[in-house]
């Protein structure tokens, strides 16, 4: 008998966990989708590297949509089944609630060491892969399309041609000028026409019959005039970017992140290590999501969903969902901007004592039959 009722509970929590994981990744993959997609509009990366960075983010969507949907799973669960007599009638059969929830626990302890690997591995390692794509894509020039009387940008120059024979690879009444120029004059340069060779690696251009201007720029009275029969720049297609990638906390495995903390503030800036301290422990009250969902909502989901329906049932997670990660949040903040460095780790466990101590009550109080 209690193996039945088990698997009973356990088949239809897995059935609302899975439907309801599966609304929340579609909605968040979709709405990353949207801004990946957007982003490698804008730098010209092909629907290939769409779709695979896509696949880096699953886990880094999956910790936040695991707990999110487990937590209304289990309400969903218990009042569906307070609603058709089940709860009751397992009462009358002698079962505890305990008993009752015993599938939902053991479910809630395989998914903490779930959203342990996905917090402390697979979604630092998927977010570093994701922003390190990101930088490559952004510091290649992917699309060269020369038009005429239009305005190119080939990383530090802009090209600008009146005329353009794509057929020849010639352009007509050519202007060429570098932005970055590392010393303290700009360049410019003009010709009636010149040759343009587009390979992987940059861009091969031959103008003829021009002028090279060098402008100081701290006074443009000074110039350095000069006219050419042929001049020839390859122009790499690369962009220098001002920062460097720097890597967050979030995009470190978590033992990367103890051996980055263990070497001290002289080993990075001040802003990361106020950003790395915390994130280890905020790791861990996110992989006990789950623990302390099932706590708060077992209780709850057999004393009052009942009446209320499937609209309590989600009023109740919604709540619970916003009061764990808004003390998730309250707790960083803490961590980041106190020196105690005993509070620095206590703080982003803040959601899960105040989620303990709630749930050891509702148990003790409500449910000690």
């Amino acid at each position: 008998m209690p193996g039945i009722i088990f698997r009973y509970i356990a088949k239809n929590l897995a059935i609302f966990f899975s439907g309801i994981l599966f609304v929340f990744v579609f909605v968040v993959f979709m709405g990353q989708f949207s801004q990946i997609f957007t982003y490698a509009m804008n730098y010209g990366a092909d629907i290939l590297w769409v779709f695979s960075t896509m696949m880096y983010m699953v886990p880094d969507i999956l910790v936040l949509s695991v707990p999110m949907a487990f937590q209304i799973s289990i309400l969903m669960t218990l009042t569906s089944m307070g609603q058709t007599g089940e709860v009751m009638a397992l009462r009358a059969a002698g079962f505890s609630f305990m008993e009752i929830s015993k599938p939902i626990l053991i479910f809630a302890a395989f998914l903490v060491l779930v959203m342990t690997g996905l917090n402390g591995w697979l979604s630092p390692l998927g977010r570093h892969h994701v922003e390190q794509s990101k930088a490559d894509i952004a510091s290649k020039i992917s699309k060269v399309n020369i038009e005429p009387k239009t305005f190119i940008n080939l990383g530090d120059w802009d090209l600008f041609a009146e005329n353009v024979d794509k057929k020849n690879k010639t352009i007509y009444q050519v202007h060429l000028s570098r932005k970055n120029d590392d010393s303290a004059f700009s360049t410019k340069v003009n010709a009636s026409e010149g040759k343009v060779d587009i390979g992987g690696d940059g861009i091969s251009l031959t103008l003829y019959k021009g002028q090279m201007q060098r402008v100081y720029s701290l006074e443009s009275r000074k110039i350095i005039t000069s006219e050419f029969n042929k001049y020839s720049v390859f122009i790499p297609l690369t962009q220098k970017t001002d920062d460097d990638h720097r890597v967050k906390a979030s995009e470190l495995t978590t033992p990367q992140l103890i051996k980055a903390i263990k070497g001290g503030p002289s080993s990075m800036g001040e802003r990361e290590w106020r950003e790395y301290r915390p994130a280890v422990t905020y790791r861990m009250a996110m992989a006990l999501c789950p623990l302390i969902f099932f706590l708060l909502s077992c209780p709850v989901a057999f004393v009052n969903t009942k009446k209320a329906g499937r609209a309590g049932a989600m009023i109740y997670s919604l709540a619970f969902i916003f009061a764990y990660f808004g003390l998730i949040t309250v707790g960083n903040s803490i961590a980041e901007k106190v020196e105690n460095a005993a509070l620095v780790y206590a703080a982003p466990f803040l959601p899960v004592v105040c989620g303990l101590a709630a749930g050891l009550y509702l148990w003790k109080k409500r449910l000690s039959d």
